[in-house]
């Protein structure tokens, strides 16, 4: 069949435009093609190199937890930072720390892999996201692996809208076209040419110059769809470099991260020249980025010996990077320091270079030899320590039995001497009513011998036998009740004195105990002009030891009247009891005297401790009286004194005093 040729040029008109959108369409979707992936990649790397120098130090010790802040704040904008999650797993593909939208199984392509890879990083695309797999150093020296994920859902989305507008526009244009060449009579050959010329333009990005629409034929409407295709190009190019502007932001963004680090981080290319350094490498060295671009490590102060340098650079040559190698190294205070070392290799902007991590282990491998030595002389010290420990609980030991002993005897002693004032007392209260009634007894006798001369003579008179028989009277009554007294005294010594020598637990009055103690101190306390008042219930019957009580009051009386009314005229001294809650009792022994200050206050109870040594005190009273208290009677005292306002003393006991041996 034999076609026209309005057929053939129209046949031939067709594929050549089909041929120039498909080359015009594959050629953008190459390119763009191209440059995502290359970009991907690389931004991968990059991401890769800085996280797992930013990570390293921390994985090394199993402080990643440390960075769950950090990386909440650097996931948590979808349109600020193309990372989507970040995965780290140990040497068995155990999570060992996670942050962002993890996918519930990680590509298989990265860890058999099979996976394409780029300065050791391999990187799987699926679903929208571009996923990476890095090694990292884990603590104990294990190989762990950095899985991360970057999005290019809006690349691949702007890639997808540009090829199905692009077909579109290119299929509308093609059929259009068909329609139009039927028409084409005059100048189609130079209108081809222009719009052909044109589309090679388009084909090199040049998408801002509109083809020519001219003589309002089909053309015309064929050059307009063109335009039309220009335009939706044009703006798909724009987002593709508004998504390439996002990227080198983040990439700006890392950069900063990179020089606010908390890890001292520099960078060198393949000969050690350095070509960059943060912030926290000047802190650690002294050095600022004026003085350290350009040049070698050798070429200033830096290590700690020339030979560490050597060491370390070859280390690097021989397995491609360093991984905590610990170095000599001199620090911006003139001391030299350990310093660990990391290292990796990375392309920048196009570059081979070398990225250097160091962390100052100074103190840490300090304090691990100080450990070190001091376990070396733990034991020794603790052997001699605990030979120590056994001579001073020996001494110990014998100091208290010889303490304990000295206690008893002191105790012993101080009783029989309040036993001893007792006596004296008594015998001195026992002449008043003995004499009395030994001057009753002999007037008496003078009367019976006048009344029996009178009796004899016969000279006995009525009113002579009534006189005599009053005076008699007046003598017996004055003999008998001398007698009383000096009986009830007696019977009061007989109690207290068995009380005190053979101190055995009873129930008693507790008013009869004040009762009879305050009968012993009147002589004294009459000769101190002191007033007593006593304010006991005559019910209140206590469980205990008697002699304990009459030694607690002999002690306290003693005490106020030796120490509270030195040079005073107007003493008194007052004792009170009450009941409280809890089968408990109150006894509060009070006097108007000098009281102390604060000082002797506090040592009031200390065995030993008087304000009359030398003069007859012996410094126990009060601490008997605490030892009776706390020790016999299971109760507490306490003094409450004022320079000036007198002193009180309150007992508190239970009514049952616990049961001793």
């Amino acid at each position: 069949m034999t076609l026209s040729l309005r057929a053939k040029f129209l046949l031939l008109s067709a594929i050549v435009q089909a041929l120039v959108v498909a080359l015009l369409i594959g050629n953008s979707q190459r390119v763009m093609d191209n440059a995502v992936g290359k970009n991907a990649e690389r931004v991968a790397h990059e991401y890769a190199v800085t996280l797992n120098l930013t990570l390293s130090p921390y994985a090394i010790r199993g402080r990643l937890s440390e960075l769950s802040d950090y990386w909440s704040e650097m996931l948590s904008d979808p349109q600020d930072s193309f990372v989507r999650y970040i995965v780290v797993l140990d040497q068995n593909d155990v999570p060992v720390a996670t942050a962002g939208e993890r996918p519930a199984e990680l590509p298989a392509a990265l860890r058999d892999g099979s996976a394409p890879a780029m300065n050791g990083v391999r990187t799987w695309q699926r679903d929208g996201t571009l996923h990476a797999r890095a090694p990292i150093l884990l603590k104990d020296n294990q190989i762990g692996s950095l899985n991360f994920g970057l999005s290019t859902s809006e690349l691949s989305k702007a890639r997808e809208e540009v090829f199905l507008q692009s077909g579109l526009i290119s299929l509308f244009g093609l059929a259009l076209g068909v329609l139009l060449f039927f028409a084409f009579t005059q100048g189609i050959g130079r209108r081809l040419r222009t719009l052909t010329g044109q589309t090679e333009q388009m084909m090199l990005s040049a998408f801002g110059r509109r083809l020519p629409e001219g003589e309002g034929d089909e053309i015309e409407v064929y050059a307009r769809s063109l335009n039309s295709m220009s335009e939706a190009l044009r703006e798909r190019v724009l987002q593709l470099e508004a998504s390439q502007q996002r990227l080198s932001e983040s990439e700006a963004r890392f950069k900063t991260l990179f020089d606010m680090a908390p890890v001292p981080l520099s960078v060198t290319d393949r000969h050690g020249h350095i070509i960059g350094a943060n912030q926290a490498l000047t802190r650690a060295f002294g050095y600022g980025p004026e003085q350290l671009i350009g040049k070698r490590s050798d070429a200033f102060t830096f290590w700690g010996a020339p030979e560490e340098r050597e060491r370390i650079w070859q280390l690097y040559m021989r397995n491609g990077s360093v991984h905590g190698e610990v170095a000599s190294m001199a620090l911006r205070d003139g001391g030299t320091g350990q310093v660990a070392i990391w290292s990796s290799s990375l392309n920048l902007d196009g570059v081979d270079a070398i990225i250097w991590a160091l962390l100052d282990m100074t103190a840490e491998l300090r304090a691990k030899q100080e450990l070190e030595e001091l376990n070396a002389s733990l034991e020794s010290r603790v052997r001699e320590r605990s030979a120590e420990l056994e001579r001073a609980n020996a001494d110990l030991s014998h100091a208290l039995q010889t303490l304990q002993r000295t206690q008893h005897d002191l105790l012993a002693a101080e009783k029989m001497a309040s036993l001893g004032s007792l006596v004296a007392g008594i015998a001195h209260e026992l002449n008043t009513p003995i004499g009395n009634s030994l001057l009753a007894s002999t007037a008496l006798g003078d009367r019976v011998q006048e009344f029996e001369a009178m009796l004899s003579g016969g000279t006995l008179r009525r009113s002579a036998l009534t006189n005599y028989n009053a005076e008699v009277k007046l003598a017996s009554g004055l003999i008998s009740s001398s007698l009383n007294k000096a009986a009830n005294l007696i019977a009061s010594f007989k109690q207290i004195a068995v009380d005190q020598t053979n101190d055995q637990r009873r129930v008693f009055k507790l008013q009869a105990v004040v009762l009879d103690t305050a009968a012993t101190y009147v002589p004294r306390l009459r000769r101190a002009c002191c007033a007593t008042t006593f304010d006991v219930p005559p019910g209140l019957a206590l469980d205990s030891y008697p002699g304990s009580w009459y030694q607690i009051f002999n002690n306290l009386i003693n005490n106020a009247l030796v120490h509270a009314f030195d040079g005073r005229s107007d003493c008194a001294i007052a004792i009170s009891a009450r009941e409280l809650d809890g089968n408990m009792v109150e006894v509060l022994f009070s006097d108007n005297g000098a009281g102390m200050p604060d000082e002797v206050r506090r040592h009031v109870f200390d065995p030993f401790f008087t304000t009359k040594m030398g003069s007859g005190g012996t410094g126990l009273g009060m601490n008997i009286v605490y030892n009776i208290v706390t020790g016999v009677l299971g109760g507490r005292v306490a003094v409450e004194s004022q320079p000036g306002q007198g002193t009180a003393v309150r007992i508190v006991i239970p009514r049952s005093s616990p049961v001793r041996a």
